[in-house]
């Protein structure tokens, strides 16, 4: 059975797998707050510290939601600023396996390939990112900066995804102007589990593995696994092969933790590797598409991304300090279009330390230092770039109670960033060699209000800096792009509520937001020749709305929605009132669980629909080439037999709704050369755990 949140009136209260360890030892400590910040967050934090979850119980008629991306563990009733959650049971449901997949959660969230998964639109609250090595949505897995090739990872044994919309840069630095999404994964506990599913479908067979282990009373470990095949549907004409489109991409990850009960220490050491090898990355005309066939030479596509992490936390008491070693690798070798080669090698180190303190009651801060060094390496056609970023940041934020219900929250974080490509040069393009450098410094401050209304609704107010970094184009095309493009910064200002209504049957949230940006960074140019340039000014407006409906303990109702305009203003005549590109101005997600009452079954036996709407989109900043609006529909049926026996019969994009994810016009060609989404899906998934 299904029970919502804030309708559980037994003492058997829902933990969102809360380790057992964990929960012994601070089930009496973690209590609501009595106003804004007075509940012992630092007790929170320690939780958080020793690979805890996010849910904690006050008594048996409320949980406590506390949210991580926030790097101050607060609980969601009182977080100043647009946020929104999902469990990993929640996306099961859903069919979400990819970040990619979240826009099927998040409304407003638009995350679209180009040509490949490799490479990703992302946009929200009309802050688009057509470049995809500079995304306006930052991911975190565990507190780790994922690869920016990388937003199309598997959501592999996850507990819960945090969505908070709007800049997060006093906490997390330039490409989360547009938001953040923090992904938080299960943990081992002290009982040895293991979990097994398979997917099959008319398009794609997936394997899940999931394992955790106690090696001894302080260590322990957790490894998942996942393999997936798509099938694909083109024919390549030459050789008449079928399925020429089809890829496969394995994902594993092994994580060891030392949690000592009594000692303040404790660490986790991640490593997880990610092989994708693909032939999705096709440009169809509208002809083609239809017929499921081209002459277009088979693209190839190879990604691997290593991650390596060690997590430290120390508890001092009223402090906690948080340090995170990170060091990731990505290698792409490409071919598209025919002629055209692509080699990528990218090497990134990062390292944040961190210390939340809760001085007394009223006042709590974090302070950190952030340092991240990036080596891109690439190679097109035998134009080769070298790219070196490093980026030095001191951040800090605090809340202070004025009252038991008025708080204010004020963040600042200063950041160096510098930039150096040494370019070959192209005799070709009448490049010339050359070894530039960029450097800037920025200041991202933030500050917030929020009122405690009663003990179910909060109104809050906030006006933040936003940024994404300057730099240099990975192939330049021209002498110019010597030069590079500069920082891209925004001005936002948001009004939100939260509340609950109906003996807590309904919970509401909303917020107004309006965003400045000045120097756009995009990509201008015919596809294959694209290159970075700012492009003027822009302005985004809206409205976010969000609803969750518990008409009874078995049927649970959703809508999100968001209404807004962004368009480019001054700075740019050519494109001035046209609307930003992949930023649709509405989008709506509709969701409803089920669970049937029935006695002729054993177990559980629950319907899942999600539709979703997005308006017209358009794919470069002149506005001629767009997808018009559209609506997808998906539909499941889950029959959970007991707790490690499930069944779940599943329909993606019920109606075959055909749509572009993206649309080029090359001078050559005379139509239009396209990326289209994925077509209806029909499917099997059997889980079994012990």
């Amino acid at each position: 059975m299904y029970f919502p949140p804030d309708l559980i009136c037994t003492p058997e209260i829902r933990f969102l797998t809360i380790e057992n360890k964990i929960i012994n030892k601070y089930r009496n400590t973690v209590k609501m707050y009595t106003h804004s910040f007075s509940t012992s967050p630092f007790k929170l934090a320690l939780i958080a510290a020793t690979l805890s979850p996010a849910v904690a119980a006050q008594d048996s008629h409320d949980e406590v939601m506390v949210i991580t991306a926030t790097k101050q563990n607060i609980p969601i009733e009182h977080i100043d600023s647009s946020v929104l959650v999902k469990t990993g049971e929640e996306l099961e449901k859903s069919g979400i396996h990819e970040v990619k997949d979240l826009e099927k959660a998040f409304p407003g969230l638009i995350i679209q390939t180009r040509g490949n998964r490799t490479y990703a639109n992302t946009t929200i609250r009309g802050i688009s990112s057509p470049d995809f090595y500079s995304p306006t949505i930052s991911v975190y897995v565990d507190g780790v900066l994922q690869d920016s090739a990388f937003l199309t990872q598997q959501l592999i044994n996850v507990e819960r995804v945090e969505l908070l919309r709007g800049p997060q840069g006093t906490l997390y630095g330039g490409n989360a102007q547009g938001g953040v999404i923090n992904i938080v994964t299960k943990k081992a506990t002290d009982s040895t589990s293991a979990l097994t599913g398979i997917t099959y479908s008319n398009l794609s067979q997936q394997f899940d593995g999931a394992a955790a282990v106690a090696i001894s009373d302080t260590t322990y470990a957790d490894f998942a696994i996942r393999l997936l095949k798509d099938q694909g549907n083109v024919r390549y004409i030459p050789t008449n092969t079928d399925d020429a489109n089809d890829s496969e991409d394995l994902s594993g990850t092994a994580r060891f933790h030392y949690l000592p009960e009594e000692s303040p220490l404790s660490l986790t050491l991640s490593v997880s590797s990610a092989n994708l090898n693909s032939h999705e990355e096709w440009y169809l005309t509208e002809e083609e598409y239809n017929e499921k066939a081209t002459s277009t030479a088979i693209p190839t596509l190879k990604r691997v991304v290593n991650s390596y992490v060690l997590d430290m936390n120390y508890d001092l008491g009223s402090t906690q300090v948080t340090s995170i070693t990170a060091y990731q690798n990505r290698n792409i070798d490409r071919a598209f279009f025919g002629t055209q080669k692509w080699v990528e090698d990218q090497n990134t180190f990062n390292q944040e330390i961190r210390a939340n303190t809760q001085f007394n009651q009223d006042l709590s801060a974090l302070v950190g230092g952030y340092y991240e060094n990036r080596h891109f390496d690439t190679n097109n056609n035998g134009a080769q770039n070298s790219i070196q970023t490093d980026n030095y940041a001191l951040f800090g934020q605090s809340t202070y109670a004025l009252t038991k219900s008025i708080d204010l929250t004020g963040g600042l974080r200063a950041s160096r960033y510098t930039s150096k490509s040494d370019f070959a040069g192209n005799s070709a393009w009448g490049i010339e060699s050359y070894n530039e450098e960029k450097s800037e410094s920025v200041l991202s401050p933030k500050a917030a209000i929020g009122w405690q209304v009663n003990d179910t609704s909060r109104v809050f107010a906030s006006i933040t800096n936003g940024y994404r970094p300057g730099g240099f184009s990975p192939i330049p095309r021209s002498s110019g792009d010597k030069n590079g493009y500069d920082a891209e910064k925004s001005l936002n200002g948001e009004l939100g509520w939260r509340t609950k209504l109906l003996d807590n049957q309904v919970h509401f949230s909303g917020a107004l937001y309006w965003i400045e940006t000045s120097d756009i960074q995009l990509y201008t140019g015919d596809p294959g020749s694209q290159v970075l340039r700012n492009m003027g000014d822009a302005q985004s407006r809206g409205i976010e709305l969000d609803v969750t409906y518990y008409p009874t303990y078995d049927l649970a109702l959703t809508l999100g929605a968001t209404f807004g305009r962004s368009t480019f203003e001054s700075g740019n005549s050519a494109i001035q009132g046209n609307t930003l590109p992949y930023a649709p101005d509405t989008t709506a997600v509709a969701g409803m669980e089920y669970s049937l009452p029935q006695t002729w079954l054993d177990g559980e036996l629950s319907i899942t629909a999600n539709a979703r709407y997005t308006s017209d989109i358009f794919f470069n900043e002149a506005n001629t080439l767009a997808q018009n609006g559209y609506t997808l529909v998906d539909l499941a049926i889950q029959y959970a037999i007991n707790d490690n026996l499930s069944m779940r019969l599943f329909s993606n994009n019920l109606t075959d709704k055909e749509y572009k994810t993206f649309s080029c016009i090359l001078p050559q060609i005379p139509s239009s050369l396209n990326n289209y989404g994925t077509g209806r899906e029909v499917g099997i998934n059997l889980k079994l755990g012990w």
